[in-house]
């Protein structure tokens, strides 16, 4: 989220920022760093530019903990207006996925849906820069008011009874990465152990590291994912709650699975672990409210309810994950990432 932001507001050139591995999973993005072995080997400038772009980012993270909240979203607010003058072709992608999940609306509707998404993209990389400040606020992010019903964690540890682990399901909608800080401490409170998150890499060792190392001090036990799906699966097996983002087209295994009526490529490695050992899965996301943010979360999916781990049982599980995603975006479609290539593109629809 931080550097496609910074792609958009600094140059329109992906390659003047480090470039993020498509197969984003979760939050900010992503560990397994370039071996120093490929980044001695680059050319000297290059070199040179990557520690110009971690400097950078050092000084831009250390200024948003330490401006004020107002005028840290103002300022998101600003660079996000820019970015999208920037990169029209965003804009052409963004309405063309919103013509494909609200055929019902007409354009006026979806173009005020996109106008409300890009200050709200603004707001949310201001608090992903600023998390660890505003999670030490304290009533920043406030859980939903599920009545006289379990709180998230009372859920969690019901549903991580006997020792298994759980799934978290989220997506890219508000600021992720704040709710990877949030979720972590309250898990931990919780008795849970750590909030595991398997991560990709991006391009830039010094980046990479520093990135990894702040979800690290948040508390997040990152799992590289050139590690394979062995850490995540004894993590789940000890009885660790993991989470994972399912909401992006990316390079791996996947299956063309409806969202929003359409069918979208689906990762299926974590739905398979899902269903051969017993994983339940919670639909979890974070929100606007007000000034603040709010945690949300759907109905759990059990493994009781699978018929199996076969492929009609792979489709159903991952046709679930969709749909339990696609209510949290209907509720607030204004803060989803609506400019990600989500739907093949040999079959994008124009905006109409």
């Amino acid at each position: 989220m931080v550097e496609r932001l910074a792609q958009l507001v600094l140059h329109k050139d992906p390659d003047r920022w480090p470039q993020l591995d498509p197969d984003d999973s979760f939050l900010l993005s992503k560990g397994g760093p370039l071996s120093s072995e490929l980044a001695t080997s680059l050319p000297w400038w290059r070199r040179g530019r990557r520690r110009f772009y971690h400097r950078l980012l050092v000084s831009v993270l250390w200024g948003a903990e330490r401006i004020s909240l107002e005028n840290g979203r103002r300022l998101g607010r600003f660079l996000a207006r820019i970015g999208a003058r920037l990169r029209p072709e965003d804009r052409q992608r963004a309405l063309s996925n919103l013509a494909r999940a609200f055929p019902e609306l007409d354009s006026q509707a979806r173009q005020n849906i996109f106008d409300a998404s890009v200050p709200a993209l603004g707001e949310n990389f201001h608090d992903t820069l600023a998390a660890p400040a505003l999670l030490r606020l304290g009533q920043l992010v406030q859980e939903e008011d599920h009545g006289d019903g379990p709180g998230l964690m009372q859920e969690l540890q019901k549903l991580s009874q006997g020792g298994r682990g759980v799934l978290i399901l989220t997506g890219h909608l508000g600021c992720w990465e704040l709710l990877g800080g949030w979720l972590a401490a309250s898990v931990s409170r919780a008795g849970l152990g750590q909030l595991a998150v398997v991560t990709g890499s991006i391009h830039n060792e010094p980046v990479d590291q520093l990135v990894q190392e702040r979800r690290r001090s948040l508390g997040m036990k990152v799992l590289a994912r050139s590690g394979g799906a062995v850490p995540l699966l004894r993590h789940l097996q000890s009885g660790g709650v993991a989470a994972v983002l399912l909401d992006q087209n990316t390079r791996v295994e996947n299956l063309p699975i409806p969202f929003f009526g359409q069918e979208a490529p689906t990762p299926v490695g974590f739905a398979r672990i899902v269903l051969r050992y017993g994983i339940p899965v919670l639909p979890v996301v974070l929100a606007r409210k007000g000034q603040g943010h709010e945690v949300r979360r759907g109905i759990a999916w059990l493994p009781e309810e699978s018929g199996g781990d076969d492929a009609d049982a792979l489709a159903d599980l991952l046709l679930w994950c969709n749909r339990s995603l696609e209510k949290f975006i209907r509720r607030n479609p204004a803060e989803w990432v609506w400019f990600h290539q989500r739907w093949p593109e040999r079959n994008q629809s124009p905006p109409l």
